[in-house]
């Protein structure tokens, strides 16, 4: 599968006219999203004055800011054709989708988040006491935190809970995929570098994806992204460069249906954007 040519010659302007929409390949939208996602969601900045939830919108704005920078880098890997790392980087776009998703649709997500950050330094300070000498004041201190106040155990933030009731549990497939054949160091992971011919084993550092992965990678950053994004304009209530954001959603529609087409993927949900992601907002 081609993913487009030179990524790089796409203009950077204040807005894209229909056409350049319209006749994106997979980069260039990628590019178009990257270049106008701010004006999407407006600035990172909002009155909290009379928000009954000034820090579920603050985990709101984060995990934008978070998407938006892996975007940004996934772009330049994938540019310069590091396309192992560009699947590695896909990862963490769909986490902070997932992540969005659940802080815009339950009262459960703050919470979840600050138990599994407890869970964690709980568990990194039981750590530190078995590998470190600590002075008895230090040692004492930390003794006290991580036994806490004895009543209730904080609880890692298990990714499957997260995303249970979502609107596409094709992310955390995908996440748990990319996962285990890519970011960690698996069997798996590891068989994409050595290339053997009949007489020698030569080591790729960059190994390519194939067509299909590459497919599969690409469209669910967007898909990540648009689902990010979407989230956030409903929570605010955003509907500004709707025209142009809707463009964007109808040409990832074709494009997706072109590669399931070639490749015969389909999202397990039935669906693969959101809805009002093609349609005008209404409010």
């Amino acid at each position: 599968m081609t993913t487009g040519g030179n990524a790089t010659g796409m203009p950077m302007s204040e807005t894209y006219t229909p056409p350049a929409i319209e006749d994106a390949d997979w980069v260039d939208w990628l590019i178009i999203f990257n270049d106008r996602a701010r004006d999407f969601i407006g600035e990172f900045a909002q009155e909290t004055a009379g928000s009954d939830d000034p820090r579920g919108l603050s985990a709101k704005f984060a995990i934008a800011a978070r998407s938006l920078t892996l975007i940004r880098s996934a772009l330049v890997l994938l540019q310069n054709e590091e396309q192992i790392a560009f699947r590695i980087m896909a990862r963490g776009i769909i986490e902070c989708a997932m992540h969005m998703e659940s802080a815009c649709t339950t009262d459960e997500y703050l919470p979840l988040l600050y138990d599994d950050d407890k869970a964690s330094r709980i568990s990194r300070g039981k750590l530190l006491q078995k590998t470190t000498e600590l002075s008895e004041k230090a040692n004492s201190k930390l003794q006290k935190f991580v036994m806490g106040d004895g009543k209730t155990k904080p609880k890692s933030m298990n990714i499957g809970e997260l995303s249970k009731g979502s609107n596409f549990p094709r992310f955390q497939v995908f996440y748990r995929q990319i996962s285990a054949d890519a970011e960690h160091v698996t069997w798996t992971s590891l068989c994409r570098h050595p290339q053997e011919t009949f007489d020698r084993i030569r080591l790729e550092l960059d190994p390519q994806l194939e067509d299909e992965e590459m497919f599969e990678t690409i469209s669910l950053i967007a898909l990540a992204a648009m689902t990010v994004v979407l989230h956030l304009r409903h929570s605010l209530g955003i509907t500004q460069n709707e025209e142009e954001f809707s463009a964007l959603g109808r040409r990832y529609m074709e494009l997706y249906r072109e590669g399931v087409a070639e490749f015969g993927e389909q999202p397990a949900e039935g669906e693969a954007l959101p809805q009002d992601s093609v349609v005008p907002l209404k409010h």
